[in-house]
């Protein structure tokens, strides 16, 4: 049987990009933190639209599980076949081309496989601007943003990948196209299937292209780094710039005490932002697409930076920040923001961790996050408590990090954690997942939140679209 698979999906794609070696096939058949690993006829890496369409209309007559993967860098194992091995891993890698960026209608259309960062440094070079920007850019494809509808570091002013996107061309089970690739800003013709493929993660059909939004590149920032009274603070900052600025706050980062700790373990070689770590600490950026915002004017002041230092001063004043530096050239920042994108990988290195991804209400942040941290405490007063993230849209990446000599024991106290986490979460209004998404991880969590209405609904489009249910089986429903 696999012999056959192996050799009709030859004749669709070519021999070199049809895997079935154990060794080959490795890297694509576990995730990105080791957790899950699973098997598969073959790992097969189409070219074209068309070769996806033949693959589905295969899958589906011989009644084979199909499993799509971008970049492999996701933590919810949401593109991970199962332990079965009667998947084909559908790697979207090799469809990476631009196919084509329009300045006038401020839109580029790309292929699922493109790397986030070739994306940003195409559009770059023609003084435009894709702002989605993630910590794993250099290896992500905007596939998997899409699958995902990740968020990332600018959401605060740009939205999502949902509400980066105009367009999808999304090939379903059995090898239909949908060619919904329109440039359009507004297009009010029936029922938004592009949304519904958003955040899907695979389980309805797959993506292969997308269209999406570009901006005029911001041509000056200002990125500053503050240790801040405590979260409620932090919270105030981000309004109150928002304010100064104008709305151009590009990034809003709360960065905890415990972060610093771990992240500093790992990469001595980073440089400490601040003289102390504070308790508590924002990142935070904004950003100008006018010229003259970065340029001196006969005084000497830097537009930009005065709304930054005069911000920060006000801040002083009022008792809601303790330290802060300003990044005053490239490198500087560049500096600042090592400690906040290298923070998952230190994480990664330090053993045992509970990871979410949650987000809340802003007027919920801040009572949610002193109530954690007093339940976690009771339960272990060893944990580091590495609640970070992205504030400017309500979303916290509440990690517990073991403390290096109690891993064991911390194991063992997980699931108390997580139900007090969730429990905490559903009393303030949050959301079990912000950006990573439902994959495996959370698939039990989510039949919790979610009424019986909502789920049945869901699993009638599932159904409605995929009727064999051989479309990533086994995450989110």
């Amino acid at each position: 049987m696999t012999m056959d698979i192996i050799a009709e999906l030859t004749s669709i794609v070519g021999a070199d990009a049809v895997m079935n070696a154990a060794d080959d096939m490795a890297p694509f058949l576990s995730d990105w933190h080791s957790r899950f690993a699973g098997q598969a006829h073959a790992v097969v890496l189409p070219q074209t639209t068309a070769q996806v369409a033949k693959i589905m209309e295969f899958a589906s007559q011989q009644g084979i599980v199909v499993v799509p993967q971008g970049g492999n860098t996701g933590f919810m194992g949401g593109a991970t076949p199962d332990t079965k091995g009667n998947s084909i891993l559908l790697s979207l890698r090799r469809m990476n081309r631009i196919r084509e960026i329009d300045p006038t209608n401020m839109s580029m259309t790309v292929e699922a496989g493109c790397i986030l960062q070739t994306l940003h440094e195409t559009t770059e070079a023609q003084n435009l601007y894709f702002p989605l920007n993630l910590a794993a850019k250099g290896s992500c494809t905007i596939g998997g943003n899409l699958g995902t509808n990740a968020g990332g570091l600018n959401v605060v002013r740009y939205g999502t990948t949902r509400q980066l996107t105009l367009g999808l061309e999304v090939v379903l089970m059995g090898g239909k196209v949908l060619n919904m690739l329109s440039g359009l800003r507004k297009d009010n013709t029936g029922y938004n299937l592009r949304d519904l493929f958003i955040g899907s993660e695979g389980t309805l059909g797959v993506i292969t292209a997308a269209t999406m939004k570009l901006f005029p590149l911001p041509v000056a920032r200002s990125t500053a780094f503050a240790e801040v009274r405590d979260v409620a603070a932090a919270v105030k900052l981000l309004h109150r710039l928002q304010a100064a600025s104008g709305g151009s706050v590009e990034a809003f980062e709360l960065i905890p005490a415990d972060i610093l700790h771990v992240l500093f373990e790992h990469f001595p070689e980073i440089q400490q932002p601040l003289a102390e770590r504070g308790a508590m600490n924002v990142l935070m950026e904004i950003a100008s697409t006018n010229p003259n915002s970065g340029v001196a004017d006969s005084s000497g002041q830097i537009p930009l930076q005065g709304i930054m230092e005069d911000f920060l001063a006000t801040a002083f004043e009022d008792g809601l920040v303790i330290d802060a530096t300003i990044a005053t050239n490239e490198a500087q920042r560049t500096a600042l923001w090592d400690v906040r994108e290298t923070a998952p990988e230190s994480h990664k290195r330090s053993g045992v961790v509970a990871r979410s991804d949650i987000s809340l209400p802003q007027s919920a942040i801040a009572p949610f996050y002193a109530e954690m941290v007093s339940g976690i405490k009771a339960i272990d007063p060893t944990v580091r408590i590495c609640g970070y993230g992205h504030i400017g849209d309500g979303n916290l990446h509440f990690n517990l990090v073991s403390h290096p000599a109690s891993n064991t024991e911390f194991a063992e106290k997980i699931p108390s954690l997580f139900d007090l986490l969730y429990e905490t979460l559903a009393r303030y209004g949050g959301s079990i997942s912000a950006e990573h998404g439902i994959g495996q991880v959370k698939r039990d969590q989510l039949k919790t939140v979610k009424s019986a209405e909502i789920l049945d609904t869901m699993q009638a489009i599932k159904t409605a679209l995929d009727p064999q249910n051989l479309m990533n089986p086994g995450k989110i429903l």
